[in-house]
């Protein structure tokens, strides 16, 4: 009685390995990988506020042109990828929209512009964690492991 109790979870687990291995493989077709580092950020030059403001990150462009913001591609990338798009380092971008929402005045004419760069800043934060979270989550940056100080990102929060 036994030995036939055995022999049929022996055939059970064969029979659920075989269902899983192939919904795990019609799951993953498509399925293609990314890398983080060559992943960018597209936006309109006008979410960095007027001419006046975004000149210092960008230099001086249309008021219709694109930006690409990316995580410290190399100027020849960006060049050849990107042609005719102003470009900057994710974390100059947001250190840059950090300086401008404190030093604009807090009076009802500067509200939307306010609220506008603070949307954007949130969309290039939510851009960098990506990264962050992604490289903090492998090991030996998890749980109680080793952590390098090197290894770390900063932390942009709030200005």
């Amino acid at each position: 009685m036994r030995r036939r109790h055995f022999e049929w979870m022996k055939i059970l687990r064969a029979l659920a390995f075989l269902v899983l291995s192939c919904w795990i493989s019609s799951c993953a077709e498509g399925f293609r990988p990314e890398p983080l580092l060559s992943k960018v950020l597209i936006l309109p030059i006008s979410d960095f506020g007027p001419a006046d403001l975004s000149t210092a990150l960008f230099g001086p462009m249309s008021p219709s042109a694109t930006v690409v913001i990316h995580y410290s591609l190399p100027e020849k990338y960006l060049a050849s990828k990107y042609p005719g798009f102003g470009h900057a380092p994710v974390v100059t971008a947001i250190k840059h929209l950090n300086r401008v929402i404190t030093t604009l005045p807090r009076d009802a004419s500067h509200t939307e512009l306010r609220a506008r760069l603070m949307n954007t800043r949130s969309r290039l934060l939510d851009y960098y964690n990506t990264r962050r979270v992604a490289f903090n989550s492998v090991p030996p940056f998890v749980g109680r492991g080793f952590m390098a100080r090197q290894a770390l990102m900063p932390n942009l929060g709030n200005p």
